[in-house]
């Protein structure tokens, strides 16, 4: 096997993101579509130059292909466990966009289904799989600013108002921003809590927050505050109704790093370009990470790889099975303080 071929279950927006980064992939391409919706799959079918046969209608028939490797799953929250969980019974490996379940419960689904089927699986935080993360643990790893105390992050947008209809307003659908976008600010924490003890993560010890609920049940803003053995307080805050600065800061005992764009370092069509900013006795280092790269192509060059090793899950710094599953504890614990319940819960 040469290439690994891809099919896109759910061709929304972060679709066509990972389709472009797949173009400049040198393991993989697309090869197959599948929407209920005729004229967004014909749409994203001729976009991407899909044979006509290879255009499904049906979830199941795509997994059913003989020409399909592996599926990428965009659909609503709600449906990301179902379909990984159909896929790898199909054999398929997996790489399923962020939450890969809406609860801790589900995950544990997930994670026991691709085990079982001894299939690639990752949950797609296509930040973790950039050039800076890396470097940016091996900085905390080595000390660079001493023994880290402060992680604090946040990702937020406003919609500009509530949106009933709206994936993201919907509960039955797991909206909200929490597991819409907070989900980025507690995958960061725990892997920077973790790095400062040369691990891959910890999860918090503590977890506190607040949120302002909207009114169609789902939290529009929220802020948490994790508390980790090794005495490190992470603030995280997210929110689709305000407008935040999407950046991080990391303090220690003899600095601060500053990234000024965590989860989506430059344009999402490539070039990239982001920076860290490390201040440290009195002096400040500016590092610089550019490339021509599309900023999806390094998820997924580093998934078709791993699968074409026959590995089942990505090396770090990229979401391994246990820290998917520390993730959605941790957000679950979120959840539950500011009393945003889902079906899926109970």
């Amino acid at each position: 096997m040469s290439l690994i071929r891809w099919g896109i279950i759910g061709p929304g927006n972060i679709a066509n993101n990972f389709a472009d980064g797949l173009k400049e992939s040198f393991s993989g391409q697309l090869t197959a579509i599948a929407s209920k919706n005729n004229e967004r799959r014909e749409s994203f079918g001729d976009k991407y130059n899909i044979d006509a046969a290879l255009r499904f209608s049906s979830y199941d028939d795509l997994l059913n292909s003989e020409n399909i490797d592996a599926v990428y799953i965009s659909t609503p929250h709600t449906l990301h466990a179902e379909w990984t969980i159909k896929a790898a019974g199909k054999g398929k490996h997996v790489l399923c966009e962020k939450p890969g379940a809406v609860n801790f419960k589900e995950g544990q689904q997930v994670i026991e289904a691709v085990r079982e089927a001894g299939v690639f699986y990752m949950e797609g935080f296509m930040y973790r799989c950039h050039p800076q993360i890396p470097a940016l643990a091996n900085f905390i790893k080595e000390k660079k600013i001493g023994e880290v105390k402060n992680i604090k992050s946040s990702f937020g947008f406003d919609m500009g108002k509530t949106i009933p209809e709206s994936r993201l307003f919907r509960a039955d659908l797991a909206g909200g921003a929490i597991l819409d976008v907070g989900v980025y600010p507690i995958s960061f924490s725990r892997m920077i809590a973790g790095a400062a003890l040369g691990k891959k993560f910890i999860n918090p010890k503590s977890v506190t927050g607040t949120a302002t609920m909207g009114v169609t049940g789902v939290d529009e803003i929220s802020h948490a505050t994790l508390e980790f053995e090794n005495g490190i307080i992470a603030e995280a805050s997210t929110a689709i109704r305000e407008e935040m600065k999407n950046n991080a800061i990391i303090t220690g005992t003899k600095g601060t790093i500053e990234l000024d764009q965590p989860w989506a370092p430059g344009r999402e069509g490539g070039p990239y370009h982001s920076t860290f900013k490390i201040s440290s006795n009195d002096q400040t280092e500016i590092i610089d990470f550019k490339g021509p790269e599309h900023l999806f192509f390094f998820e997924a060059e580093l998934s078709s790889q791993t699968i074409l090793k026959e590995k089942t899950e990505a090396p770090y710094p990229a979401m391994t099975w246990e820290d998917t599953l520390g993730n959605l504890k941790t957000l679950d614990k979120w959840r539950q303080i500011i009393g945003y319940s889902l079906p899926q819960d109970s």
